[in-house]
């Protein structure tokens, strides 16, 4: 009972450079938005603002003692979670329960254990780096893992573990585990196909996983198994479903234990079925992907898949199934989980459906099961937002992932109008969303945004919040969306036809929130060069006002301190990268590249009022290198500052001291501080030994001078001039 979260052909597709880690997040999560897509669905590339090196934990930031500048004390605010893929609790120890994690792109997912029924995590040691793609309980408690690296076993509560190699050669992603619930030494695992290399999709122990058969149905090609049930009573009769990535599905049957199979996809949607349940008389299947809209939704049959009943209805948004739970004391209340809509609930055997029910529509659900013994409690496992919890019996969730510290952030910002008010943005595979904190980081709420990927999040001057979603369309609009005052979201465009035609990823105000720029790059049927929009009137409409070179992308805008508005500077990313500016307010761009290196990859810029007219750019000059180079004219030349060091992910200027930048790095040191222009940089990076991949330096713009770093793991405060003591020592722990 399991789906797949089809991890693998993200990590193919991405750039090496692109990969992204995982990271830290969750809220508390009000009502609203929906979810999301289950691959990069209109687009192949990685929907970042920035290239990430692909991090572990232990090597993201060295722990070693930090030396030179001025010691900076950063505290983590979280906000927590992670790409849950399963999560289960245990049928002898109610409060043992355990959550899998499989970030998409990045690798190196994590087991996480709770002891206290969910309320909070603890990563275990020894599947740490593992993506986990399903979990499942014996009835004697032991627990069976499917991970990137086969089976893993423990009988202890998760104290010490036990590998099980399947025996069918060096891939073993297991994707689904089932255990016989009348003899928990027979064990069926799912076997994902290695894109065509592993013949071997499902195999059976009956040994308690000690030895491994193949019993993989007589297909022409291998197609990954997604899900597995077993007949509760009838031990022979097991059900597999199959689903590629790029299209296809199936359900097969087994009477005898595997030794033959029947294909009973016949009635059924050709696309990938990711779930399924079988209580001995009615067969549940359900599946589908956002990719290529490759739906499905939720099929009954009650003899045995020879004829199938669609239960779904219209009033589905999204018919994408990941996981199927029943009442164990009730048949006739089914949950489904929704790839993008939350979880749907019948409570008439399919009859009537509630959508999103108890607030989870904004989840991204990946697994739904109820917990042994209390079907009151449920335990959702979801991408980005981790792991939420209902008491009730699906009325309400809430989420429960204190101490799962995966959730990748694309941005930061602080509200010029309130200093104690954040938003950051992430972005999972086509999930995302924006998180806000009104109390400097101590709580987060999940605003009630589409469930797209967020590539920005900005404040305008008068405080209004604004941010960037880059897809997918078929969930909701790209392009940039603005908060109301009653905290509704309104999309804004610009809007260049139905399907995804904007992909952009940079904001920049005006003096007011009347004037916006956005930045990007075209995308699909509007092709691929890369952009500037304009707006004069926040938003209403828009003039592209820049549409240049074919493969490039502008990654940010910076207006010029001291020139009234009039002079901008963008930078852009491509096969060499470079910069334009602007004399005229942005409508008219030229090339801005004079004295830039050939190799000006990821370029970020800052302009302090301190020192008018001078703009900093920070850039990958190789693909091992970082450099620092600074114009005086509005970009017509460039001059490096005579630093090099990592490769640098943002720059930061400080507001009142002339000469002195921050800069985010991709090594060891996360960040690092310059006082003499550029020239020199000190480690400035006391703290965050536990950060992830550093994204985006923020300046407050309100109340007491703060440095915020959003990163692959969560978002870190500093005192912004290097206050020796932790700030918020009662906030994030």
């Amino acid at each position: 009972m399991t789906q797949r979260s089809l991890i693998l052909t993200l990590t193919c597709c991405a750039a090496a450079a692109s990969a992204l880690a995982a990271a830290a997040a969750t809220p508390t999560l009000p009502p609203g938005a929906a979810s999301f897509d289950a691959r990069h669905a209109e687009r192949g590339d990685h929907a970042g603002r920035r290239p990430l090196r692909t991090t572990r934990l232990d090597d993201a930031v060295s722990t070693a003692p930090r030396g030179g500048g001025v010691p900076a004390a950063w505290s983590a605010l979280g906000p927590y979670g992670g790409d849950v893929t399963s999560v289960a609790a245990s049928p002898t120890q109610p409060d043992l329960v355990f959550a899998g994690t499989a970030p998409g792109g990045a690798g190196g997912g994590t087991l996480y254990r709770s002891t206290d029924g969910a309320a909070h995590w603890s990563a275990v040691p020894a599947l740490a780096f593992r993506s986990v793609f399903d979990i499942a309980f014996a009835t004697t408690g032991t627990v069976f893992v499917g991970t990137d690296g086969g089976v893993f076993s423990s009988s202890d509560g998760g104290t010490t573990w036990t590998q099980r190699d399947l025996g069918i050669g060096t891939n073993q992603l297991t994707t689904a585990i089932a255990v016989d619930p009348g003899n928990p030494s027979t064990i069926w695992a799912g076997v994902d196909d290695a894109f065509g290399t592993q013949a071997a999709n499902v195999v059976r122990s009956t040994d308690g996983g000690a030895t491994w058969t193949n019993v993989t149905p007589a297909r022409p090609t291998p197609m990954s198994a997604t899900a597995i049930a077993i007949h509760p009573a009838d031990p022979q009769i097991v059900i597999a479903t199959f689903g590629g990535w790029m299209g296809g599905g199936e359900v097969w049957v087994t009477t005898n234990g595997g030794s033959s199979w029947t294909n009973r996809s016949a009635g059924l949607p050709a696309n990938p079925m990711r779930a399924v349940q079988y209580d001995g008389i009615r067969l549940l299947v359900g599946g589908g992907q956002m990719f290529g809209s490759q739906f499905v939704g939720l099929y009954a049959s009650t003899n045995l898949g020879q004829t199938w009943t669609a239960l779904h209805d219209a009033g589905w948004p999204l018919r994408v199934v990941t996981d199927i739970a029943v009442d164990p004391t009730d048949p006739q209340t089914i949950l489904a989980a929704i790839d993008g809509g939350g979880i749907n609930r019948t409570t008439d055997g399919g009859a009537t459906w509630e959508t999103g029910v108890g607030g989870s529509t904004i989840l991204s659900a990946q697994s739904v099961r109820y917990a042994p013994g209390n079907p009151d409690v449920i335990l959702v496992g979801a991408a980005s937002l981790g792991v939420y919890r209902s008491a009730d019996g699906g009325d309400a969730f809430a989420a429960s992932t204190i101490g799962i510290a995966e959730l990748p952030l694309m941005a930061v910002d602080t509200s010029p109008a309130e200093p104690d008010h954040v938003a950051v943005a992430f972005q999972g595979n086509n999930n995302g969303g924006i998180l806000t904190s009104t109390d400097g980081g101590t709580t987060w709420t999940a605003e009630p945004v589409p469930p797209t990927r967020y590539s920005n999040v900005r404040y305008a001057p008068d405080g209004t919040l604004f941010a960037l979603s880059s897809g997918p369309s078929s969930v909701a609009p790209e392009g940039l969306y603005r908060r109301n005052g009653d905290g509704s979201w309104t999309s804004l465009g610009p809007d260049q036809g139905t399907l995804f035609e904007s992909d952009l990823v940079a904001i920049r105000f005006g003096s007011t929130a009347s004037t916006i720029y956005l930045g990007g790059a075209d995308f699909g049927v509007a092709g691929s060069e890369r952009t500037v929009w304009r707006s004069t009137d926040g938003g209403t409409t828009w003039t592209k006002n820049h549409e240049g070179t074919d493969g490039d992308k502008v990654v940010d805008i910076e207006i010029v301190a001291g020139s009234g508005n009039q002079r901008l500077i963008a930078t852009y990313d491509g096969p060499e990268g470079g910069a334009l500016r602007s004399a005229d307010g942005g409508v008219a761009w030229s090339a801005a590249v004079t004295g830039l290196p050939g190799f000006a990859r990821f370029g970020r810029l800052c302009s302090s009022p301190a020192a008018p007219g001078v703009t900093y750019m920070s850039m990958w000059d190789t693909w091992s290198t970082g450099a620092v180079y600074r114009s005086t004219d509005d970009g017509a030349s460039w001059a490096s500052t005579g630093w090099s060091g990592g490769n640098l992910s943002d720059i930061a200027c400080h507001p009142q001291e002339a000469g002195v930048l921050y800069a985010a790095q991709q090594s060891a040191t996360a960040v690092i501080r310059s006082t003499d222009a550029g020239a020199s940089f000190a480690a400035f990076a006391s703290g965050l030994d536990a950060a992830g991949s550093p994204t985006e330096l923020a300046l407050s713009r309100a109340g007491e001078p703060r440095l915020y770093l959003s990163t692959t793991r969560g978002s870190f405060v500093t005192p912004r001039d290097g206050a020796a003591d932790a700030i918020f020592a009662d906030g994030f722990d």
